[in-house]
């Protein structure tokens, strides 16, 4: 594999062992096709295998696929910046992983720590069928969370768990879990569905949205098995503000998909807003239409994620 490598004049030898891990993770996962590692939002390097030619000595600077890219990153890294305050409030923690799944590929942005942030990116299309679990783009998600993991280790932190992975085979069950009833904010023509695919063990909060406007939302939260989660804050403000979040999640997309759309390409149908506690998911249904889900535990972030994939599949046969 034929590598790329372009790194800022501010840098030093103290990104060495950083350079070295980034290459490396490109090396070892064929499906990631771009690396780049940013600190406070601005460029340190990247290193890739998409193929391009180096530029031209007499090129003018912008308009390359790589420039796209990293003008791209630093935009998401300033995303994640402001989605991290907008999260605080419900007290999940950092938003430490964030992936935005278009129809021909897939952009991660990882944290590292709160202004360390590295951005990978998939070129695969999406096609038809669950959107989780797609092989390439979860690939290259691992290994970018791993890259995350790896740096945070060089600073000798502990891993903060994207993507839910280190524990997505084997839970330890949360004490108190049995059944119980789910609460139901609205209801339209998906409660049956969003009910099925909603538990107090992993999908916490299922919305069905349509129009701007929450048509469905079900969730788990005052299950006592989720009490622990909830020394900070209650379940009647957990759910004011997710039934908030989760109505102006489309237009946080609409934003971010015309951003992504002309560097990734196609419509953005999946997104992943990865906290310390959980995360928030989004899948594209239609034109102004989508699902989302939540979950507060971060050891399930994997399995809430394919459970809410599963049901938009389910909605949308012939793909989103």
């Amino acid at each position: 594999m034929e590598l790329y490598e372009e790194e800022a004049e501010h840098l030093g030898p103290e990104f060495d062992t950083t350079r070295h891990a980034c290459r490396a993770a490109i090396l070892k996962s064929p499906a990631l096709h771009y690396l780049a590692h940013y600190s406070s939002g601005v460029f340190d390097f990247g290193v890739d295998a998409l193929g391009d030619p180096p530029p031209a000595p007499d090129a003018l600077p912008g308009g390359s696929r790589r420039e796209e890219l990293k003008r791209l990153g630093r935009h998401l890294t300033f995303q994640m910046t402001s989605l991290d305050r907008a999260l605080q409030e419900v007290r999940t923690g950092r938003l430490i992983r964030l992936v935005l799944h278009t129809e021909e590929g897939a952009l991660f942005c990882d944290s590292v720590v709160p202004t360390e942030h590295v951005v990978g990116l998939v070129l695969d299309h999406a096609g038809a069928g669950p959107l989780f679990g797609h092989p390439a783009v979860d690939e290259a998600d691992r290994a970018v969370a791993e890259l995350a993991t790896a740096l945070r280790g060089e600073l000798s932190l502990g891993s903060l768990n994207p993507g839910g992975w280190e524990t997505a085979n084997d839970p330890v069950p949360l004490p108190g879990a049995g059944p119980h009833d789910p609460f139901v904010s609205v209801g339209d023509d998906s409660l049956p569905d969003c009910l099925a695919a909603s538990r107090a063990e992993d999908l916490h909060v299922v919305a069905h949205v349509a129009g701007g406007e929450v048509r469905t939302m079900v969730d788990h939260l005052g299950d006592p098995s989720l009490a622990p989660f909830f020394k900070q804050i209650t379940v009647d403000a957990r759910r004011r503000f997710y039934q908030g979040f989760l109505r102006e999640l489309g237009g946080l997309v609409t934003k971010l998909n015309r951003a992504l759309r002309p560097v990734v390409g196609g419509l953005l149908v999946r997104a992943v807003l990865d906290v310390e506690m959980g995360a928030v998911y989004y899948y594209r249904l239609g034109p102004g239409e989508y699902l989302a889900g939540v979950t507060i535990d971060q050891a399930r972030v994997s399995n809430a994620d394919d459970r809410l994939s599963s049901l938009a599949a389910g909605l949308t046969p012939f793909g989103p």
